[in-house]
């Protein structure tokens, strides 16, 4: 009846979720609300998503809440110091359209090379800084209006405009921090997970293998964007420097697969 995966969960439920997240924070410092008593508000928010409702005085009620709860620890855990967290590990884009402006589609599949080197910068300096309204601006980077009527969730091109500060402050706090969720792990799983791209599986671990460097993304991958974007427009293979940027995330990595792999059998002739 509830959700147990990620990937279970619906776009009903993830805004649920980010909603009592928000509710958490805003909650006083000493408030004693418990790991427990977390993941039994949002059992009974899943279980309301599932045409379950409330029936305080029912026993059969509050024992499939408590139940629920039980199962949600893959959901909302706590850390070494007994801070409690919302987890999101998916490429699924569960967050709606929001006032008319559309998010990036699920496994990154529309992202643009520019758009994802513009986002992990701004990544990278929210985890060091703190600072929220950097988070706004990744929003509002993200977060675009349609190209058309009959494209639907096909958003504008990413540099359009230079809105995206004003953007970001039109969507609530609960919502920004969403996108910021999604993003983290859709960079994760971009250096060790597997895609579907025409009809193949491709992983791009080799691609980021032996790169350590934290010089340029949130997910530490190492690969300087910017110099990326400089040697593949030298070659040409995607057009000048601004082509590139507009070039299909999937398909720039598909190009750094290729040449790690040419690498790779050189080095093997060699020996």
């Amino acid at each position: 009846m509830f959700p147990e995966v990620w990937d279970e969960l619906t776009e009903a439920d993830w805004v649920a979720m980010l909603k009592l997240r928000e509710r958490l924070l805003a909650l006083p410092s000493d408030s004693e609300v418990s790991i427990d008593d977390i993941r039994r508000e949002a059992a009974r928010s899943l279980l309301l998503n599932r045409g379950i409702r409330t029936r305080s005085s029912n026993d059969k009620y509050m024992l499939l809440v408590y139940q629920c709860g039980l199962k949600l620890d893959w959901l909302w855990q706590t850390d070494d110091e007994g801070r409690v967290s919302l987890v999101y590990r998916s490429t699924v884009n569960l967050l709606p359209m929001f006032d008319a402006l559309h998010g990036p589609m699920s496994h990154g599949a529309d992202l643009v090379f520019g758009e994802f080197k513009d986002a992990i910068g701004m990544c990278r300096t929210y985890d060091a800084t703190g600072d929220f309204d950097v988070l706004r601006t990744l929003a509002g980077l993200l977060y675009r209006k349609r190209r058309n009527s009959r494209t639907g969730k096909h958003r504008l091109p990413y540099d359009l405009d230079d809105e995206a500060e004003a953007r970001g402050r039109r969507l609530p706090d609960w919502f920004v921090w969403g996108v910021y969720a999604w993003f983290s792990f859709f960079c994760e799983y971009l250096t060790t997970g597997i895609f579907i791209i025409d009809g193949e599986e491709v992983c791009f671990s080799k691609v980021f293998k032996g790169s350590g460097s934290q010089e340029s993304g949130s997910s530490g991958n190492g690969l300087g964007l910017n110099a990326i974007a400089l040697t593949l427009s030298e070659t040409g293979v995607f057009g000048d420097f601004e082509d590139v940027l507009h070039t299909p995330l999937l398909r720039v990595m598909m190009k750094l697969l290729h040449d790690a792999n040419s690498l790779e059998q050189l080095k093997k002739r060699k020996v």
